[in-house]
């Protein structure tokens, strides 16, 4: 597998983590230790994706 198709098959794994009722396991498992989120509802970091969702 090319490191394109890992990046896509993690960043499925993230969302479907996050939407299936768990954020705080899919920040875990798959961000690094900066996240910035390009949805202007949303807070930066983990913690605003977190409490978003």
């Amino acid at each position: 597998m090319s490191n394109l198709e890992q990046q896509k098959e993690n960043a499925i794994k993230f969302y479907k983590t996050a939407f299936e009722g768990n954020p705080t396991k899919a920040v875990e498992l798959y961000v690094g230790e900066e996240y910035i989120q390009h949805n202007p509802d949303v807070a930066n970091g983990m913690h605003g994706f977190i409490d978003y969702y």
